[in-house]
């Protein structure tokens, strides 16, 4: 490898490092307070109104299963983080962790074609879920070989 390529190389495995840094910040913040917050609370967040009031029957079972749904994700920007150590090492876990978001950003895609787009702030997760987090994997193995090479 060149020296050129080299510093290429590095600067490229920089951007990729910041970005997974960013993505897991936006693991963390939603994931936060919809985790420790519920339902009501993320929905305050977001400049709408109470989702539930305090006699729903629901409330309790719906913002039970949010609340462990959003733990999964705050708790993604954990994992992304620790991957961070060592991007070569903790490959494996990468892979899953972008699968899971994958996973979430199908769960959504199904969502949006049941019942069209509820809210416009759906629709920025959704393609980072479905179309970024694919390109970060692929652009990871890419970062991978031009170390082996």
């Amino acid at each position: 490898m060149t020296r050129l390529n080299s510093r290429l190389g590095k600067t490229e495995r920089k951007v990729f490092q910041l970005l997974i840094a960013v993505l897991a910040v936006i693991c963390f913040v939603p994931g936060g307070a919809s985790t420790f917050g519920g339902i009501n609370t993320s929905a305050a967040l977001a400049g709408g109104e109470m989702i539930f009031n305090g006699e729903s029957m629901l409330r309790g079972f719906v913002d039970n299963q949010y609340r462990f749904g959003f733990g999964v994700f705050f708790t993604q920007g954990l994992v992304l983080l620790f991957f961070l150590r060592n991007i070569e090492q903790y490959a494996t876990l990468f892979r899953f962790s972008a699968l899971a978001l994958f996973i979430g950003g199908v769960g959504r895609a199904t969502n949006i074609l049941e019942y069209g787009v509820v809210d416009p702030q759906v629709v920025g997760p959704t393609v980072i879920e479905l179309l970024v987090i694919p390109v970060l994997v692929v652009w990871h193995m890419r970062i991978l070989n031009l170390k082996k090479a």
